[in-house]
């Protein structure tokens, strides 16, 4: 349980800031409003990227780090990533969804980089 709790701070204390600037620098019309409500949205996105490798691969397996815990499938997610927030959500006109799946991704890269400091490291 305080390795999930470590992923979920870490990826917590990485990803809203970086969330929280790119609206800021980026949005064409800033909004506090806007600011919160993406915040608030983002917190679940990257609370759940922070954990979903420990999800798919359960860390009571012992072939443990495999496939979701390696930089190939962290590859595989941004691309998917920016598939959705450069391609598909643009097309819809919606401004508000790409920074949660922003969130996702750097949550899931948060618990790579924890992951990768430990003594059994990544694949």
């Amino acid at each position: 349980m305080s390795r999930r709790l470590t992923h979920i701070a870490g990826g917590l204390f990485f990803g809203l800031p970086v969330v929280g600037l790119v609206y800021y620098f980026f949005a064409e019309e800033f909004s506090y409003f806007r600011l919160v409500l993406i915040i608030g949205i983002s917190i679940v996105c990257v609370f759940t990227g922070a954990i979903f490798p420990d999800i798919i691969e359960r860390p009571t397996n012992p072939d443990h780090r495999g496939l979701f815990h390696s930089w190939f499938m962290l590859s595989l997610i941004f691309i998917s990533a920016f598939i959705i927030c450069f391609v598909i959500i643009p097309r819809y006109g919606e401004k508000l969804f790409p920074y949660p799946v922003f969130g996702f991704f750097l949550g899931y890269l948060s618990h790579l980089l924890l992951d990768s400091t430990t003594k059994s490291s990544l694949r």
